[in-house]
């Protein structure tokens, strides 16, 4: 086993000087055994040219997650949680769900993520909150919607984790925070980790927080970088690597002390509960994802916040864990490289099965893990992929090539090996369906990606048209002293500034401000349709009534159905309240 580590302590050394630059600060711990190999790098803070040492703070991002369902597997190791009853059972009859399927939701479909929630772009993280709000209170008002019925789709849910961490609330009788100090960080010692959004919890992580930037992947500073998250359960702890390192150690243990009372309860943690559709290939164990390796049996979790990274993954049957803490914004060459070197590159076994014709499942794929409602939801139009027929047997995906291991499921050596393989089913609800590791990516019909990006570029090709008529037009009328219609100059400059608003709603969403903020503007879109639809009118009036040339009824006209076209866009993407 020394050989072994050594082996791997040499690759990690030659790994990191290869890459050397593309760190700002780095972290990583490798246990096997009882053996131990500790390596930092680069700096906490660049620009003050302060190291990463043993007191440098990272956040963890989604690793946080972890803790939740720690906490949730204590409570049912007690017998007082469930995994496959209705969580309804759990919440207080008051509480505001935002659930709109008959079908119970169980804790088991929070921790696969599959219980049909959507994502939201707003109120996931605030810079400088004005008030520290309840869990209960964040999960109340938050955007979200359930849109898929329970267990039908599985796309990464902040919110359904959130929601995990509340039943932990309400089970145990205890603020979350209190429950993880209590129950996982006293236990360990980790005193030098702090899960509370405002860090009030830990007033040194607190300080020492303040000592560290973020970069982006260019190694540009990244200001301001330390947000609060109000679902904090999903996101906020961090702490020092030597802390991070004792969970992973009570994850190794043979029985699972101090966190569990029962051996089987860890053993349990491990044990695959998810699979890939029609497959026998684990996806996740109770909250935790499958990482695809040499091993076959490796779960843990990652994470990205706007300014850090993070990787934590655990082999329970090997006896090997390793953790990755990096200050640079969604980083992989570490936080993926490095477990894939630990933990050994996947290979599939060979076999002699007939391959089928990759041709069926060619099409225009979107991620299920999107906004479905609200004007968020246009994003999802950029994030399509194109899955392409490539040779008889396998398939293109965007600019990456998968290799078919068998039918259905596809391989790439393209990347890294978290996000390698995907697996492609026929689905009653949406024809066929991609599946990767955390989430499902529904099959778009190629008319309705066509018309949707008609209808955008359209919508710019009105902004543009009324661009150009208030110009001319207003040059027109200072130089030449020509006539101005004032309710068509109006009408076109009214479609300028419910295009200027729009834009300033992505800017503030981009800035990571709340929902609350930004209804007033989408109030604001909604006010304008209202005047576009009575401007319209007058305009149609005017067209039948007023004696005009040829060329002023086309651009009265053509202002008249441009309108129309960004109208049908506001209220088709929802950019309204």
């Amino acid at each position: 086993m020394a050989n072994e580590l050594s082996g791997i302590e040499d690759k990690l050394e030659s790994y990191i000087l290869e890459q050397e630059e593309n760190i700002a600060g780095l972290a990583t711990i490798v246990l096997d055994g009882d053996e131990v190999i500790y390596k930092m790098k680069g700096y906490a803070n660049i620009e003050a040219q302060v190291l990463v040492d043993e007191e440098t703070i990272f956040e963890w991002a989604s690793v946080s997650k972890v803790l939740i369902w720690i906490s949730v597997l204590q409570l049912v190791e007690a017998r007082r949680l469930d995994l496959e009853t209705d969580i309804e059972i759990y919440l207080p009859h008051d509480f505001r769900a935002k659930t709109t399927f008959e079908d119970p939701i169980t804790m088991r479909h929070l921790m696969h993520h599959n219980a049909g929630f959507e994502d939201s772009y707003t109120d996931l993280l605030i810079h400088r909150p004005t008030k520290k709000r309840s869990l209960r209170k964040v999960l109340e008002e938050v955007d979200i919607k359930q849109v898929f019925p329970p267990g039908e789709v599985v796309a990464y849910s902040n919110y359904g984790s959130g929601l995990a961490a509340y039943i932990v609330e309400e089970v145990s009788g205890l603020d979350y925070a209190e429950y993880v100090r209590q129950h996982i960080f006293e236990p360990l010692q980790m005193t030098k980790t702090a899960i509370d959004p405002e860090l009030d919890d830990n007033i040194w992580v607190k300080e020492k927080r303040g000592k560290v930037q973020g970069y982006s992947n260019a190694l540009q500073l990244i200001e301001p970088n330390f947000y609060s998250l109000p679902m904090y359960p999903v996101g906020s702890a961090m702490g020092t690597a030597r802390d991070l390192q004792k969970l992973l150690q009570a994850l190794l243990t043979e029985d699972g002390t101090p966190l569990f009372k029962n051996e089987d309860t860890i053993d349990f943690m491990f044990e695959p509960t998810l699979y890939y559709p029609e497959t026998n290939i684990p996806r996740g164990a109770n909250g935790l994802f499958y990482l695809l390796s040499k091993n076959q049996h490796v779960f843990g979790h990652g994470g990205n916040s706007l300014a850090f990274s993070a990787s934590f993954y655990v082999d329970r049957k090997e006896h090997i864990g390793v953790l990755v803490l990096t200050n640079v914004k969604n980083e992989f060459t570490f936080t993926q490289g490095i477990p894939e070197i630990v933990f050994g590159e996947y290979e599939p076994a060979e076999n002699d099965i007939n391959l089928e014709t990759s041709s069926q499942w060619g099409g225009i794929y979107e991620t299920a893990r999107l906004p479905r409602h609200g004007f968020s939801r246009v994003h999802g139009l950029f994030l399509r992929g194109h899955t392409k027929q490539s040779g008889p047997h396998d398939l293109k995906i965007n600019d990456l090539f998968y290799s078919q291991l068998e039918p259905s499921i596809y391989k790439t050596e393209d990347g890294l090996s978290m996000h390698s393989l995907d697996v492609y089913t026929k689905h009653p609800l949406f024809k066929k369906m991609l599946s990767n590791t955390y989430s499902d990516l529904l099959y778009v019909p190629y008319y309705k990606h066509s018309l949707e990006w008609a209808g955008i570029i359209l919508g710019l090709l009105s902004v543009l048209f009324s661009f150009i008529y208030i110009i001319i037009t207003t040059f027109r009328r200072i130089w030449n002293k020509k006539h101005l219609n004032k309710l068509l100059f109006a009408q076109n400059l009214l479609n300028l500034l419910m295009f200027t608003n729009v834009l300033w709603i992505f800017y503030k969403t981009l800035s990571m401000v709340s929902y609350s903020f930004l209804k007033p503007f989408l109030t604001l879109n909604l006010i304008y349709i209202f005047i576009a639809f009575v401007s319209s009118g007058l305009l149609i009036f005017g067209v039948k009534s007023k004696k005009l040339s040829k060329f002023e009824k086309l651009i009265w006209l053509m202002t008249i159905v441009l309108t129309g076209v960004l109208c049908a866009n506001v209220l088709y993407w929802e950019f309204y309240f």
